[in-house]
């Protein structure tokens, strides 16, 4: 198995990881993408922004987080018809 460090993920991301682990074990994490609770015994990922993946949005559930081709094309805000 590859370790986060050869995927990309260093020490910055392995450090803020840690953090909201703490949130999600503590059971006061919610996914940013659905906003529903992330149970401390599911799976979850530390979400990127899904056009800047230097930013980061917060915890998000794994499957929210690994379906997330359909949702970049509901974040995009169409702004062609503002009143």
């Amino acid at each position: 198995m590859a370790r986060t460090t050869d995927a990309g993920y260093g020490a910055e991301h392995q450090k803020l990881r840690r953090q909201v682990a703490r949130q999600v074990k503590a059971g006061t994490a919610h996914c940013w993408r659905c906003t529903k609770p992330i149970s401390a015994t599911e799976p979850w990922d530390l979400g990127h922004d899904d056009h800047d993946r230097t930013k980061y949005n917060g915890p998000e559930h794994r499957h929210c987080n690994r379906a997330t081709s359909t949702h970049r094309e509901l974040n995009v805000v169409d702004t062609s018809r503002q009143w």
